[in-house]
């Protein structure tokens, strides 16, 4: 009789739990192992979302280096027009036979065109 009593009693321990968990849940509640599969969640909708496709690229960065070849080109241009030419040796065979004193005169004479040009560009600038 006692071992009776100890299976009954650990019997009922062993469903103790889930009898008051039924208990606490009410009559009409279904039991949580039976509870339904929650649905799946909806799908997002397929958008391309990846950016730039490469052609789109290309043409980007293609014209981005274009523009800035052309702007290389006008800046170059516009030096060349602007710059002093400047005479480099003699351009005339009768040129290379003349003497120091002629060289020296004709350096004079450039030097005092150019100190006159600079005067005329500081006289501009004033204005």
């Amino acid at each position: 009789m006692r071992a009776l009593a100890v299976v009954v009693v650990t019997v009922i321990l062993s469903f103790g739990p889930a009898i008051a968990a039924s208990a606490q849940l009410g009559p009409n509640a279904p039991s949580p192992l039976t509870q339904p599969e929650p649905p799946p969640p909806p799908e997002a909708p397929k958008t391309d979302v990846g950016g730039l496709s490469t052609l789109q690229k290309i043409l980007i960065f293609g014209s981005a280096g274009a523009i800035l070849v052309l702007i290389g080109w006008l800046i170059v241009r516009d030096a060349h027009k602007a710059a002093p030419v400047e005479e480099r040796g003699p351009r005339t065979p009768t040129e290379k036979r003349m003497s120091a004193r002629e060289r020296e005169r004709h350096q004079r004479q450039r030097r005092a065109k150019d100190k006159a040009a600079k005067r005329q560009r500081k006289k501009n600038r004033q204005r």
